[in-house]
């Protein structure tokens, strides 16, 4: 079971991200669910072991704003998750575009 979770809207997605980036947490991963009717994207950021998720629900045709700018290692997982489950992830550092 995940502990301190935050549920966020994607209106807040990347104001929340940059307020984890500039108090020094890491990107650890993003996990990625059918959830429902859509998809529960999960953040997950480390400092000094401690964690931190952010829970993102998306309808199957919403997209989503990437991260990649604030994390640039993000762009990876952001690619998988198009080619994977064929979310759209908007202002990708680097888009493959479903070829990665």
């Amino acid at each position: 079971m995940l502990e301190d979770v935050m549920e966020i809207s994607r209106d807040n997605l990347l104001d929340e991200v940059s307020a984890l980036k500039e108090d020094g947490f890491r990107l650890v991963t993003v996990t990625c669910e059918r959830e429902g009717d859509g998809y529960e994207l999960i953040y997950h950021f480390d400092r000094d072991y401690s964690m931190k998720n952010l829970k993102l629900l998306i309808g199957v045709n919403e997209n989503v704003m990437s991260i990649s700018h604030i994390y640039p290692p993000a762009f990876l997982i952001e690619n998988e998750y198009q080619d994977l489950f064929g979310l759209t992830f908007d202002n990708l550092i680097i888009d493959y575009k479903g070829s990665l």
